[in-house]
């Protein structure tokens, strides 16, 4: 059905709430608020999509606005569904940094960070090369289409204005983080497990041979191993990681249920 603008012009309060959500998740999620991005295109994606959807959405219940602070309130409400959205893949993501500096606390690369300009943070050096990888292999399952899709049904699952805050929505985002934490784990063993060995190994070598530079040879031997231990475990790493995106897809619904008006 056709919209006038008329109609968009009566109706603009209910766009303005339609973007806040979209722009929440924009502002939290990794996969959209890069800062390499210019912010005049998200800006511009944000009102695009918020576009299409309040064209193409059916909206069967409409909030009540009455009163800029009633406006006030249900803005901040769609900003909140927005934040939770985007934050719940920010915690994913946030754990593949996590496991990359245990990896290089134990490999020797502890003091190494290096600058990232996307989030503008030091973060680990192994840990940006497996948040590289973890960033890839999202958009190569289109990961980042799932996640608007999410969006999209949101607003038929949790019409705007109706958003409800309850113990389910905590309870998803402790398990969210439990998963985080798993994946993190799962990530650093193979490595950490294999710097532990060389350890062992190399104060065998101390005790038995003392004339043997042990820091000399024992810095670049944990280097090594770590570095030919992760090659070969890439393999594990995209099967464990396209594991937990699926989990976290699956949160991000569970937890727009547990927002609907019941």
């Amino acid at each position: 059905m056709e919209i006038t603008f008329a109609q968009y012009a009566n109706a603009f309060p209910m766009f303005i709430l339609i973007f806040c959500r979209v722009a929440g998740l924009f502002i939290m999620s990794p996969i959209f608020s890069k800062q390499n991005i210019p912010m005049y295109w998200k800006i511009m994606f944000s009102i695009l999509l918020s576009y299409v959807i309040f064209g193409f959405e059916s909206f069967t219940a409409t909030p009540q606005i009455d009163s800029p602070l009633n406006l006030f309130i249900f803005i901040i409400k769609e900003l909140i569904i927005g934040f939770i959205f985007g934050y719940m893949t920010t915690v994913m993501f946030s754990a593949i940094l996590l496991a990359g500096q245990l990896i290089d606390t134990q490999i020797g690369f502890g003091m190494v960070n290096i600058l990232d300009p996307q989030n503008n943070i030091q973060v680990p050096l192994l840990g940006n090369f497996n948040n590289i990888i973890a960033l890839l292999l999202f958009l190569i399952i289109n990961g980042h289409h799932t996640l608007i899709k999410l969006l999209v049904t949101s607003f038929e699952m949790i019409p705007i204005g109706q958003v409800m805050l309850n113990q389910d929505i905590y309870l998803d985002l402790v398990t969210l983080f439990s998963q985080a934490f798993e994946l993190a784990f799962k990530m650093s063993l193979p490595i950490v497990g294999a710097a532990l060995i060389t350890e062992s190994v190399m104060g065998l070598m101390s005790k038995s041979i003392p004339q043997m530079n042990i820091f000399a040879i024992g810095i670049p031997a944990k280097i090594f191993i770590g570095l030919i231990t992760l090659f070969f475990f890439i393999p594990a790493y995209i099967g464990l990681l396209r594991g937990s995106f699926s989990n976290m897809l699956k949160n991000i619904k569970s937890v727009m249920e547990a927002m609907m008006h019941k």
